[in-house]
């Protein structure tokens, strides 16, 4: 299963075996000193008790660092969000104190090394619990995210969502989103929702599945689910729903601000027979639609899934193109070449 895309700004890295995979000191700093919003960094050699040389790292970066932005630079790294104060995980990394006493042995004190000054911790210079509670949140943290690291904010669960619409509401109603839309299809049973779920973790994906309110409990989930789509909602809202301009969903209670920036369209008939009614009356709607959608991948029983390209590669072989689609092709192209 893949691990859920999470920030933090603490981070603990551990690379096995660095000089097999040719990772040097060097190339460590320049890695790190790519992520603009570290401000502090430590690392330090171990050898194993099994005779494994391996290099521990702790970051402190000033805003949410992505675990994806980490694992690009750090492939070979083992990599999980650091939890303690700053100190502590400094101490880890140098084996200070009683309780890594029986690791004293294991650790080479004289690499290590560290750059920068330790961040102040919440309590050192933080004006208030809330202005805390807005820094995380700001960084992307879930609130079992924050209440798992800061328990004593727990006391403000009930402000947690509030503060989060505001911050996002600053932040996407100016901002263009870049959606990838990717339509699924396939008999029941074959692991379709699941698959989205597990890639991207339950807590991350909003699922759709009560089409007359379909928003009421959305709260700036990254990913939105249609789940067991029949042109189960009027085109003409699925093609707001599906572009990237700052967007109020509607939902009974409040207006939610659109955050997410993968969309998923699941369900067990093929594309081909969504809305046919727009097809054949509305086909400049039918085309929108169509032309929003990334990728198509069909389930089956037997075999791994297909991935038959974007809706209009499937829909339509390149013989069979309609002419709309060269002719937006040919406009797009016109456009990159304008200097505007």
């Amino acid at each position: 299963m893949e691990i859920r895309d999470i920030q933090s700004r603490k981070w603990q890295l551990t690379i096995n075996n660095p000089q097999e995979h040719k990772i040097s000191r060097d190339d460590i700093r320049a890695s790190i000193n790519e992520l603009k919003s570290v401000v502090y960094y430590a690392m330090c050699d171990e050898v194993g008790e099994g005779g494994t040389p391996h290099t521990h790292i702790y970051i402190a970066a000033k805003a949410g660092l992505r675990f994806s932005t980490l694992k690009k630079r750090f492939p070979t790294a083992h990599i999980e969000k650091a939890l303690g104060s700053h100190e502590e995980n400094r101490a880890y990394l140098k084996k200070e104190g009683e309780k890594y006493a029986d690791k004293a042995d294991t650790n080479l004190h004289d690499t290590f090394e560290e750059d920068g000054d330790l961040p102040e911790e919440p309590g050192q210079g933080y004006r208030s619990d809330i202005s805390l509670l807005y820094n995380l949140i700001v960084d992307g943290a879930t609130n079992a995210e924050i209440m798992a690291e800061y328990p004593n904010l727990t006391i403000h669960i009930n402000r947690m969502d509030k503060i989060r619409q505001n911050v996002l509401e600053e932040v996407y109603k100016e901002k263009f989103r870049e959606l990838t839309v990717t339509y699924i299809f396939g008999p029941t049973e074959t692991g379709k929702t699941r698959g989205v779920l597990e890639k991207y973790g339950y807590s991350a994906v909003y699922r759709v599945t009560d089409y007359d309110h379909p928003f009421d409990r959305y709260s700036s989930q990254p990913v939105l689910l249609f789940d067991e789509f029949r042109s189960s909602l009027r085109v003409q809202d699925m093609l707001l729903f599906l572009e990237g301009y700052p967007l109020s969903l509607p939902a009974r209670y409040a207006q939610r601000v659109a955050c997410y920036t993968k969309v998923y369209i699941i369900s067990n008939i093929d594309l081909r027979a969504q809305y046919p009614n727009i097809q054949q009356n509305e086909p400049a709607s039918w085309k929108a639609f169509v032309r929003r959608i990334n990728k198509v991948i069909e389930y089956r029983y037997n075999g791994s899934p297909v991935d038959y390209g974007s809706a209009e590669e499937y829909l339509y072989t390149r013989n069979e193109m309609p002419g709309w689609v060269a002719e937006a092709e040919k406009a797009e192209e016109i456009q990159e070449e304008l200097p505007f």
